[in-house]
């Protein structure tokens, strides 16, 4: 583990070190420049040293030294030399270790800078006791604002790498949704094909076979004949029928708005029918959930089936009703209520059954009117503050 100051920082230390070593000699007039330069490029190479050394014990050591040293330059070459002694604290004060560890070495240094400065006046022992406080604090928010920043950037590059974790996660389920399609659409298509090949390929061969045996009996027995063509008939509209659904089956659906949507269910299921079908729509259409739209869609496909099997309703109206906080459904069908039984003892067919078990589901309430026209009416609790891909 390193625990090397920044390089930026480490430049202003040497760059103090130099500076205070030529501005004393040329302020003061040393007995021996030579040995006072040696001292300097000592306490230099010190400094620089600290930079190769790794272990935190002999940092520590290396450091102590280095603060013993300052402080005896400080007592033999004067005042100036305090500067030098205060660009120690760039190294300890970014050393790791807990909060009373750390101010052991602050102490230790100014004790030994007070001994150092012990004959000078008080004002400056005052005011040596104030800059190397000053100082040191200014270096402490300094280190807490490199950590910081230090801090930042890494959890910059944690985000940036979960990022790009996510980003290849997509693309990955992207890449599986479109295997998982194109499974499914082979899969359809075996089912279509045994479809086409066992059911409508086999009434095909049947129909041509009777039409065969049609066209033998007509000249010698017109009735009978007959009787098979129209049963040729019945048996081509089957087929018809069949080979329409098989080919509705094979259409793609393009959204989820397309695959679940009443309007076309309902206008499906009065082609198919003939009964007269209708839907309505009050307030402001929104986005639904797909949870919504499928419990909307099945309980109308739900009602459709009813009116028709057990009311033999010849006529439909569903209301969409969009509200702020949900949105309500009314079918109401003209059939027969064969019979209104009491609000306590109501027994539900499975097909309300079903209706109230999928509105339960998205929590949901269901109102069941038995009088003209019998009514389902549907509350689903919807949000318009969200996103719908």
């Amino acid at each position: 583990m390193s625990f090397n100051v920044s390089p930026y920082l480490s430049s202003i230390r040497y760059s103090m070190i130099i500076a205070v070593g030529f501005v004393s000699m040329y302020l003061y007039s040393y007995d021996n420049n030579g040995q006072f330069t040696l001292f300097m490029l000592l306490y230099l190479s010190l400094a620089v040293l600290e930079q190769f050394i790794h272990n935190l014990s002999a940092k520590r050591l290396l450091l102590c030294i280095e603060i013993i040293f300052s402080a005896w330059l400080c007592s033999v070459y004067g005042h100036l030399m305090l500067y030098i002694s205060l660009s120690s604290i760039f190294s300890y004060a970014f050393l790791p270790a807990r909060t009373l560890l750390r101010l052991m070495p602050f102490g230790i240094h100014l004790t030994l800078l007070n001994v150092a400065f012990q004959y000078e006046q008080p004002l400056w022992i005052v005011s040596t006791n104030l800059i190397f406080l000053l100082t040191a604090t200014l270096i402490s928010l300094l280190k807490y604002t490199t950590g910081s920043r230090e801090e930042v950037i890494i959890l910059y590059d944690e985000l940036r790498k979960k990022h790009y974790e996510l980003d290849e996660t997509r693309k990955r389920l992207v890449e599986f949704s479109h295997q998982v399609e194109v499974a499914a659409q082979s899969g359809e298509r075996e089912r279509i094909a045994r479809q086409l090949h066992d059911d409508i390929g086999h009434r095909l061969i049947r129909v041509k076979m009777m039409m065969e045996a049609a066209l033998q009996i007509i000249p010698t027995d017109y009735h009978r004949g007959y009787d098979m063509m129209l049963q040729i008939r019945d048996q081509v509209s089957d087929s018809m029928h069949n080979m329409r659904n098989t080919v509705k089956k094979m259409r793609p659906v393009t959204s989820l708005n397309e695959e679940y949507a009443i309007d076309r269910l309902l206008e499906n299921v009065g082609r198919e029918t003939g009964i007269h079908t209708n839907l309505a729509i009050e307030g402001t259409p929104f986005p639904l959930y797909p949870s919504i739209q499928i419990v909307l869609y099945k309980n109308t496909q739900e009602a459709l089936t009813n009116a028709l099997r057990h009311g033999k309703a010849t006529s439909v109206e569903v209301l969409l009703d969009y509200r702020d906080n949900e949105i309500r459904m009314s079918v109401s069908n003209n059939g027969v209520v064969n019979e209104l039984p009491d609000q306590s003892s109501k027994q539900l067919g499975m097909g309300l059954s079903g209706i109230q078990e999928r509105i339960q589901l998205v929590g949901g309430s269901v109102d069941i009117q038995w009088g003209y026209p019998f009514t389902v009416v549907t509350r689903l609790p919807v949000y318009k503050n969200y996103n719908i891909l």
